[in-house]
């Protein structure tokens, strides 16, 4: 396990965007009548967003950090640190985040480079762009954090077991480290265990495999474990945390690992109906669409990023945005 703890550094805006088009998998005729109530029902998946094959991620990551500078009224140009954590980029080099940089307006100063990461990429970014602004000398202090995939790219589109769960969609987070704020902001747990590699694989030349029982296996077993012990090296109980908010994995997963740790239902919030898995961008995506629905009582929420890997990430972060968007369609 990995623990680490950060001063002063705090989200200050959420963006997402997803593309316009929407599969409604009570439609999905790949499976019957009866499939897709019974996945509907189990998954809690309804509606997925989906890019066409012409889409290059690129652009949603634009779009989405052009909206983000606008609503905090940020210059790109004084931006510290820009990090994309993604599994589906169109070109391998050079990297989204330089990509970025160079057509929009960020200066030579600002640190760039991409994560290879899934579902738990977002936590795992987020504690990487904290370290990161701890450590920058002068500047800013501030940084862009980029999340999501094109899953719907990388799979067989006659795979029953995975075209009705992943969905498209991208995340731009604004962080900010406040130099005169000397109180802990935030607690991370990261762990690994790669013996459940091939839960979630993708071979070269192939698509994007799922083995659900060894998915579900694997995050009923680790991810409350992960959760408690980040809970009790922050010194805080199960009932601290103002909101649950978990990578979108699917209700079943969810729901058991919310009566494992003893959570109450309001407390855990989705957005699997509306957009389905989306991968590393599942978190801000939950967050832009509840964040006005979580009763302020610490200020502070979880959250927690586990699957491909197999990785698992929980984060106890302050939050209070100024910016924390539902979704744009592009």
């Amino acid at each position: 396990m990995a623990f680490s703890s950060h001063i002063g550094t705090e989200i200050v805006g959420i963006v997402n965007v997803a593309p316009a088009t929407v599969e409604d998998n009570l439609e999905l005729e790949l499976l019957s009548p009866d499939e897709r109530s019974a996945l509907v029902n189990h998954t809690g998946i309804r509606y997925r967003r989906v890019a066409d094959k012409q889409t290059d991620i690129h652009q949603l990551f634009k779009r989405s950090i052009e909206e983000l500078s606008s609503q905090l009224n940020w210059d790109l140009a004084s931006v510290d640190v820009l990090v994309v954590v993604t599994q589906s980029p169109q070109m391998l080099i050079p990297s989204i985040s330089n990509r970025l940089q160079g057509d929009l307006n960020f200066g030579p100063q600002t640190i760039a480079f991409d994560i290879n990461s899934g579902c738990s990429g977002f936590v795992y970014g987020l504690n990487t762009v904290y370290s990161m602004l701890a450590s920058v000398i002068g500047g800013s202090k501030k940084a862009i954090l980029c999340c999501g995939d094109l899953s719907t790219h990388l799979i067989d589109e006659n795979d029953k077991s995975v075209k009705p769960i992943f969905s498209d969609g991208v995340s731009a987070i604004a962080i900010e480290k406040k130099e005169n704020d000397l109180e802990i902001s935030s607690y991370f747990n990261l762990e690994t265990f790669g013996s459940g590699q091939k839960a979630i694989e993708m071979l070269p030349g192939e698509t994007m495999k799922l083995n659900g029982i060894d998915v579900f296996g694997y995050s009923i077993k680790h991810v409350p474990q992960n959760i408690s012990r980040l809970l009790e090296i922050a010194e805080k109980t199960i009932d601290f945390p103002d909101a649950f908010v978990l990578h979108q994995a699917n209700l079943l997963i969810n729901d058991s690992i919310r009566k494992k740790l003893g959570v109450e239902a309001a407390k855990f919030h989705y957005s699997l109906t509306e957009y389905g898995n989306t991968a590393s961008a599942s978190i801000p995506f939950t967050l832009g669409l509840n964040y006005k629905k979580i009763e302020r009582k610490s200020g502070w929420i979880l959250l927690s990023g586990f699957g491909v890997g197999f990785s698992v990430a929980s984060a106890l972060v302050r939050f209070n945005p100024k910016v924390c968007s539902e979704v744009y369609d592009f």
